[in-house]
């Protein structure tokens, strides 16, 4: 298991303190490349630094999450990042950061248990504020709670069913979730209203994660939900330009989401995912 971090910004630490907001994705990096950064120094290397930026000139603090990776997470290296591309928020196209280290990208994918929510300050001192206790319980402490999405993060099949997981800190075992209160099955324990829980051996279940990918208007977008006649999805424009013609709204750099009609959703299906030996995926030459 291999150590990452990833750095948030302002609106990303308050979703998780407010909501229980648990989807994980984009640049990350090794927490030893950026120790003894201070909290400008650390904006500036992922080139997230001035004025207009989301922390402003001078940030007196940083949150970031920490986390371990587990068999089903895609790190890639974003060598093929548009780096001269007209997009609104910083790429990585030589596989680094602004100050040398390495970068990785994460696809779209549930936090993992054990992820640490910490506050590095001014003097380089980290604060914890949270732990996430998996998809059943989400983060210690958040004023909200978000149900898993059952098209984001691990998934297990099971004694017949086909439910949202959480792999357990050793990541022998798997934590299966059901929500509601009607016909839970046997073995599951409540452990938050409407929540229900149990741990499986990965040896007794087939363990996965599926992307539901489509495409709207010459994009390929990745569908988070459904309600109705409405979808909400990922989208990743082409160009600052593009971004405001979609309507879509920026959730964090170059993480953009819309809600669409339903009906101008084409060719969708579903990517599956197996877990892998070792992580990451990809490696720095």
């Amino acid at each position: 298991m291999t150590v990452l971090e990833k750095l948030l910004v302002p609106e990303v630490s308050r979703r998780i303190v407010d909501q229980g907001y648990d989807e994980l994705t984009g640049p990350v990096y090794r927490p030893d490349d950026l120790i003894g950064l201070t909290p400008v120094e650390r904006v500036r290397a992922l080139g997230l630094d001035g004025a207009d930026g989301p922390f402003g000139e001078a940030p007196d603090h940083v949150d970031v999450v920490r986390f371990g990776t587990n068999p089903l997470m895609d790190l890639r290296v974003p060598t093929n990042a548009p780096g001269h591309a007209d997009v609104p928020w910083p790429t990585y196209p030589t596989g680094f950061l602004r100050n040398a280290a390495p970068v990785w990208v994460l696809t779209m994918t549930r936090v993992p248990v054990g992820a640490r929510y910490i506050r590095i300050g001014l003097d380089g001192r980290e604060r914890e504020f949270s732990r996430y206790q998996g998809a059943a319980r989400g983060w210690q402490g958040a004023k909200g709670y978000f149900p898993p999405l059952h098209v984001v993060g691990p998934r297990a099949k099971h004694a017949g069913l086909d439910l949202s997981c959480s792999y357990t800190a050793d990541q022998q075992s798997v934590e299966l979730v059901w929500v509601g209160d009607e016909r839970v099955p046997e073995g599951f324990t409540q452990v938050r209203p409407m929540v229900h829980a149990r741990v499986v051996p990965v040896a007794e279940c087939e363990v996965f994660d599926i992307a539901l990918v489509g495409r709207w208007r010459d994009h390929r977008v990745r569908v988070l939900q459904q309600a109705g006649d409405e979808v909400l999805v990922v989208v990743t424009p082409d160009s600052a330009a593009d971004a405001e013609e979609l309507g879509a709204a920026e959730v964090e750099p170059g993480i953009y989401q819309a809600v669409i009609p339903a009906s101008e959703l084409t060719d969708t299906e579903g990517v599956r995912s197996d877990p892998m030996p070792t992580q990451p995926r990809a490696t720095h030459g």
